[in-house]
């Protein structure tokens, strides 16, 4: 209960800070006016040789996405911003949304950062397998809450040996750290390679998304007959934070052991 309790917390800290964020941003003109212009600063982030730095970001970030276990890190929303930069810096020179979605350059950058990024992702995958066992000692002996919820969600994806590949492919297409998942293919010693192959392919696809993510926004409020601009972009990337924070809150809190030994009861009832 004390785990529930702090992971609470920290969320609930999390969610706060966020809601500020808006608060300040929608109510008072500095503060909007202050956040606009810093946005539009970063659209040098992704201009020449700044674009390297980009892409260290871009490894970094999902690396430590993919590798932190029982803290959330939102690697989406920092792919969202430095793709949201090349599409404002392009925005700047005169091209529109449409000019932008055929423009070479958009495509080709954004997709450096993806794949650099599914790259960090995958060797964020490789720390948590090799620690899986590692895990399973400190979860038993310490009484870890929070790698017992991990460990218990692992358990019910790995019911099925066949669908595992499956299931690891699917659940890398998430904005969810991985070590909640390969570390108990680690403790289990589940073949490495059938592992991080459609690991590595889900993630690509999901860094892929973030990155082209501003782009889409733009399109669907064009085609939608509203008017996109730096307001509604800000907007959109607080309510992309929200919902990956909501998605690890919702993993990590969740009593996935006594879920499964529930289920499992059921089933010899039945």
């Amino acid at each position: 209960m004390a785990f529930i309790k702090r992971l609470t917390l920290v969320f609930a800290i999390i969610y706060v800070l966020v809601f500020l964020y808006l608060f300040l941003f929608i109510f008072i003109p500095p503060f909007q006016e202050f956040i606009i212009e810093a946005r539009q600063g970063i659209a040098g982030l992704t201009e020449g040789e700044t674009y390297y730095w980009a892409l260290i970001i871009s490894f970094l970030i999902c690396f430590l996405g993919s590798a932190s276990v029982g803290f959330p890190i939102p690697f989406p929303f920092v792919l969202f911003s430095l793709s949201n930069s090349i599409f404002l810096r392009l925005s700047d020179l005169g091209f529109s949304a449409r000019d932008i979605a055929f423009h070479p350059e958009f495509w080709l950058q954004i997709s450096g950062i993806a794949i650099i990024g599914g790259l960090g992702a995958a060797l964020g995958e490789l720390t948590g397998y090799v620690i899986g066992f590692g895990a399973k000692k400190i979860a038993e002996s310490r009484r870890s809450d929070v790698l017992q919820n991990i460990d218990g969600f692992g358990k019910v994806i790995l019911r099925n040996e066949k669908r595992t590949p499956l299931y690891v492919f699917l659940f890398a297409l998430t904005p969810l750290p991985d070590d909640i998942l390969f570390l108990p293919l680690g403790m289990i010693k589940y073949p490495f390679w059938k592992c991080i192959i459609p690991g590595w392919l889900g993630k690509n696809i999901t860094t892929y998304f973030y990155c082209t993510w501003p782009l889409l926004f733009q399109l669907g409020l064009i085609f939608g007959g509203l008017e996109a601009n730096d307001f509604t972009n800000v907007v959109t990337e607080a309510i992309l934070l929200l919902f990956t924070i909501t998605i690890m809150f919702f993993i990590m809190g969740f009593d996935w052991g006594r879920y499964l030994e529930e289920r499992t009861k059921k089933k010899e009832q039945n």
